[in-house]
């Protein structure tokens, strides 16, 4: 039997939908068409950052091992990184924290890395980028140009990392673009139902 591990934030949970339309659910029945006896295990962690998730896969002795025995590992993290730059909607993003944001990130993602490569050195693993959730939407349509800018270096980071480590880049960035008002839920953050089949169509097709 195959296990399939999904890693990361709300996203990978499946905030917003029932469990069996979350994506980790519904790639995983796209890849039952070629591995029947596939297993999924959804580690998905809403609010996960980049240093929580580091902290799990350091520390919590399952989550560890479920690592050990994957062939395949879905990953959605850094959105959370990013969110702590705002205090609430009402209230302007802290600009002066943004360089420290990405140095943590990028030193950060570097040891999740290589935890997963001790873990398991073998393992498939698909990255996703940042998608901008806020195309659009009141009230946070003045701050899209500058969130725009931090996803795109976030973004920029994921993917130096994922290519370094031999991952698999999923850019859901380019799914996403254009189509906000159809895909994200009405949090203005998370997908929808649509938006969750169309992250598992992506990776599936990376």
């Amino acid at each position: 039997m195959s296990l399939y591990v999904a890693l990361g934030d709300s996203i990978t949970a499946g905030y917003g939908v029932a469990s069996p339309f979350s994506f980790p659910n519904l790639y995983a029945n796209f890849l039952r068409r070629h591995d029947k006896a596939l297993h999924v295990l959804n580690l998905g962690v809403n609010g996960l950052t980049t240093s929580g998730l580091l902290n799990l896969l350091k520390f919590n002795q399952g989550f560890r091992h479920s690592i050990t025995q994957a062939s395949l590992i879905t990953l959605t993290i850094g959105s959370n990184d990013l969110l702590r730059l705002i205090d609430s909607m009402h209230q302007r993003l802290n600009q002066s924290q943004i360089p420290l944001i990405f140095v943590n990130m990028n030193k950060t993602l570097g040891l999740v890395g290589q935890e997963i490569r001790i873990l398991n050195p073998n393992v498939v693993v698909k990255v996703a980028t940042l998608y901008n959730p806020l195309t659009g939407w009141v009230p946070y349509a003045n701050y899209y140009g500058l969130v725009q800018g931090m996803i795109d270096k976030a973004n920029a980071i994921i993917i130096t990392w994922a290519r370094s480590f031999g991952e698999v880049v999923v850019y859901l960035d380019r799914e996403f673009k254009g189509k906000e008002p159809l895909l994200i839920g009405q949090d203005h953050a998370h997908p929808n139902a649509l938006g969750y089949q169309v992250i598992a169509k992506a990776f599936a097709r990376y």
